[in-house]
């Protein structure tokens, strides 16, 4: 039943729920295993009937967290007070012997995870405090308190379950901190990312070209960008419908992505027009790229049998150049592939040569 609430990593109270049920277990067994040494082989009956009371309080909370996991703060302030009650009654019943008063370190860390941060504050500031007011009145009427056996075995248990509240402290910490990365991982990846074709979008892509004339200028090296237009898809979208027209589009991303080199940036620019980065590419090499993609596009066969064209336009960087002027001739390029019968290859020197 615990599984049908809070039981998914993604919930605010998943790991509560986790924390608080193995916190649960843990003080049902230790106090019903406390009651029993107390009662068999120490005889104390009187602290006995105190541990086998909370450990039987324990199981009624795990059976109603069980029942009705909706209730977890609630439980979880009923834990909270629960330690805080043991805890004000084993140290005004111990008397200052076995040191006892190291019990009230694992206070904090279980109210903190329990309750969260500013009432595990606030509850663990008036606990402890009102356990060191109080020691601080009656403690010159206490007997001088020598180091047992039973004061080793306080420290150990108590140092053990602290131990044991940190360590799944931290690996709550180191698994929301994998959450993020993972889900931040995630919203970058919708952020930039063209969602019919999976290529880079238009934000990813003016990324791309300003990493990449920084760094032409910056290392005076070669940088192209070639833009490409399916010929008439708008005649495709009207006779096939546009089921068929994002068809081609995905299939025509592929196809990209199999004739690019890994260093450039591809992605849709809009529409059915693509742009490619490319960095440490010459207009000489951009062409030859784009000539290799063009005829591959042309041999292709797309869905349903359809065969299609494209044209390109290519611009290349020269000194002044910034992500507008580079855009514009390389739009003016498209352009002029377009009015010179589409399916070719036009460069900004090849416009600038007319």
């Amino acid at each position: 039943m615990r599984n049908n609430l809070n039981n998914n990593p993604q919930d605010p109270l998943y790991r509560r729920v986790q924390f608080l049920w193995a916190l649960l277990w843990v003080m049902f067994i230790t106090f019903s295993l406390m009651g029993f040494i107390n009662h068999f082989l120490i005889a104390e009956s009187a602290i006995a009937v105190l541990h086998f009371s909370i450990g039987l309080i324990s199981l009624a909370l795990i059976v109603w967290h069980a029942r009705r996991p909706q209730d977890t703060i609630l439980i979880s302030w009923l834990v909270a007070g629960v330690n805080a009650a043991v805890l004000i009654i084993y140290v005004v019943a111990a008397q200052g012997q076995h040191y006892a008063l190291y019990w009230l370190a694992i206070y904090p860390p279980i109210t903190f995870f329990l309750l969260g941060r500013k009432w595990g504050y606030l509850t663990s500031i008036l606990v402890i405090g009102s356990c060191l007011i109080y020691v601080s009145q009656v403690s010159p009427q206490w007997q001088p308190a020598p180091f047992t056996a039973r004061s080793l075995a306080n420290i150990v248990i108590a140092t053990a379950a602290l131990l044991i509240i940190l360590r799944h402290i931290e690996k709550t910490r180191s698994e929301a901190f994998q959450y993020l990365e993972e889900h931040g991982e995630r919203l970058e990846y919708i952020a930039s990312t063209d969602p019919l074709t999976g290529l880079v979008n238009r934000s990813k892509l003016d990324k791309a070209l300003s990493q990449g004339l920084r760094k032409a200028r910056q290392e005076r090296q070669d940088f192209s960008v070639i833009l490409l237009d399916i010929d008439h898809f708008k005649r495709i979208n009207d006779t096939y419908g546009h089921q068929t027209g994002d068809s081609i589009l995905v299939e025509l991303a592929q196809l990209l992505r199999s004739n690019t080199r890994g260093s450039d940036t591809l992605g849709r620019w809009g529409g059915e027009e693509f742009l490619l980065v490319a960095e440490a590419c010459s207009r000489q090499q951009s062409k030859v790229l784009a000539e290799k993609i063009r005829h591959a596009i042309e041999a292709y066969s797309f869905h349903d049998n359809i065969h299609i064209t494209a044209s390109f336009g290519i611009a290349s960087f020269q000194p002044g150049d910034d992500e507008t002027t580079l855009v514009r001739r390389v739009d003016k390029a498209l352009y002029a592939a377009k009015g010179q019968g589409r399916n070719r290859t036009v460069t900004d020197a090849d416009i600038n040569a007319e």
